[in-house]
């Protein structure tokens, strides 16, 4: 059954509708159930004004109903509403472990940093960087937790299956393959480093080779250098 919105026979006269393109300022004509179309004078790719992408921001099924053109703009809101609903049911899962949520917290946070600067797909460490709360300390059967929580969110199997493989090399202690694998990687590395000097069972003039030994990427040895003062006196 075709959705109401997209059956051209119960269009309207306002169905048909020009604007104009945002970087030369040449007329688009748009049909309403196009996402998108190429500017002639400039061919600017250009997000359809007036469509309403609010269900296809959560439908499963965006895909096959958009003709499979979905735009950036709502693939970034689509794996913004996985990350707030992954982190939503870890939260739920930790209760009222404050110092779990904390450490979450700040591996996202980090993890976000370093894949700015990598060439990746950012709902895949972010994810798995909510869902390594599970592991530590274990929960009963962490890795069926997640399943649960990614087939719950409605993560795509995709995204699901690169986020379990980055949990799966971390708990096997192994470097993750994935380039998303390597900035989740960088981002606890950093997060221990600074909790083994907090706690004292590193010493500042050892932070440099445990940086050397650990961390993987360009953009986790930045992170490193600006939140481990240390470093820099090494």
């Amino acid at each position: 059954m075709k959705c109401p919105g997209q059956d051209s026979r119960l269009w309207g006269p306002d169905a048909i509708y020009e604007s104009k393109c945002p970087e030369c300022g040449g007329p688009i004509e748009f049909f309403k159930d196009e996402t998108s179309r190429r500017c002639r004078k400039c061919s600017h790719k250009v997000l359809n004004p007036k469509m309403d992408f609010g269900c296809a921001a959560y439908c499963k099924y965006a895909s096959q109903c958009l003709g499979g053109d979905i735009p950036p703009e709502l693939l970034a809101k689509r794996s913004d509403l996985l990350k707030d609903r992954v982190a939503a049911e870890v939260k739920k899962t930790l209760g009222r472990d404050f110092r779990r949520i904390a450490r979450t917290l700040k591996l996202v946070d980090y993890t976000g940093k370093i894949f700015g600067g990598e060439n990746v797909d950012p709902a895949v460490p972010t994810l798995a960087a909510y869902l390594l709360a599970l592991f530590r300390p274990l929960q009963e059967d962490p890795r069926g937790l997640a399943v649960v929580i990614l087939t719950r969110t409605g993560t795509p199997d995709e995204v699901s299956r690169d986020v379990l493989a980055i949990l799966d090399s971390i708990e096997n202690e192994e470097n993750p393959d994935s380039p998303e694998g390597r900035c989740l990687s960088d981002a606890r590395a950093i997060a221990d480093i600074e909790d083994a000097l907090a706690e004292g069972l590193a010493k500042p003039e050892e932070v440099a080779r445990m940086v050397g030994v650990r961390i993987l990427t360009k953009s986790g040895r930045e992170l490193a250098a600006q939140v481990l003062p240390h470093l820099a006196r090494a």
